[in-house]
């Protein structure tokens, strides 16, 4: 349980990270862009929300009653198509291009972290809810790769490569 308690402060941890990187890329970019990691710095404010009602539950030694799959289903989340212009925005900021790049790092940490916490789960229900939570992240993980990969292109044209 100990295990299991210390795992979740550290994916908490980790969802308030993500948190931060998404919400300051949203300031510093404009328009889908913006709006693009405005609505990932809410999915990471749900999941940090999801596991610290997870965490007190433990902690009075109760069972978590949250479905996460319901809830996930429930947001029908579809995967947005990144135009042109999305990517080169994306490329043509460098603190929002580092923000893809920290982000696909941090996503793929949580990706690998919940689903370790969902193989370390005995009860059925804290396996499900683990293994949830590693499939939405991976989710964010494939569009942030995504994102970097096809913009890299751009990223190379919008650079002037001129010395700090």
């Amino acid at each position: 349980m100990d295990e299991l308690m210390q795992a979740l402060k550290n994916a908490m941890k980790s969802e308030i990270d993500s948190v931060t990187i998404y919400s300051e890329a949203a300031l510093r970019a404009e328009s889908d862009v913006a709006q693009f990691f405005a609505s990932r710095a809410e999915e990471e404010k749900r999941h940090y929300n999801w596991l610290l009602s997870y965490y007190k539950e433990l902690l009075g030694g109760q069972m978590p009653t949250i479905n996460l799959a319901a809830e996930i289903q429930a947001s029908q989340h579809k995967s947005p198509i990144f135009s042109q212009d999305f990517l080169t925005r994306v490329a043509s900021d460098r603190h929002v291009s580092a923000a893809v790049s920290s982000a696909v790092l941090l996503e793929l940490n949580a990706t690998q972290h919940y689903q370790k916490m969902a193989d370390l789960a005995e009860e059925p229900h804290l396996k499900a809810f683990f293994r949830s939570l590693s499939e939405w992240e991976m989710r964010h993980y494939e569009e942030l790769l995504k994102i970097q990969e096809d913009s890299r292109h751009y990223w190379f044209e919008e650079q002037n490569f001129e010395p700090f």
